[in-house]
């Protein structure tokens, strides 16, 4: 829960619930350490929408994030696979890109006070 808990102080316990529930929760380890973590639905304009990707502080640079959003993809249902990220998350910027993100728009005044950038990936 440390991980989770280390999200800029976002009470996600909600979230996370609600994926799991849903079958929508993916978690990865390594050596019996929880590694990363992926949220994502399936509904979201008949797409499939990652809404959570976090991976260890320590273990980044190792494939974790790239691992489960491959899993999420093989499991996607449609051609088309949506991503977010505040628009001071230059790591998650960088690391859309590296998986073949390209940006596809963003919101506005929402109430963090930065912009949500959205990314999007054809499948197939």
């Amino acid at each position: 829960m440390s991980l989770v808990g280390s999200l800029r102080g976002q009470d996600l316990t909600g979230l996370i619930r609600s994926h799991v529930e849903r079958h929508h929760l993916l978690i990865a380890e390594e050596e019996g350490r929880l590694a990363g973590v992926i949220a994502y639905r399936t509904d979201w304009f008949q797409c499939t929408f990652v809404s959570l990707l976090v991976v260890h502080e320590k273990l980044r640079r190792r494939g974790v994030a790239r691992a489960l959003m491959k899993a999420v993809e093989e499991m996607s249902l449609g051609p088309r696979l949506f991503s977010s990220t505040e628009e001071t998350n230059s790591v998650a910027i960088r690391m859309h890109t590296a998986l073949g993100f390209v940006p596809s728009g963003h919101i506005d005044n929402l109430p963090q006070g930065y912009r949500e950038l959205f990314f999007f990936k054809r499948l197939r």
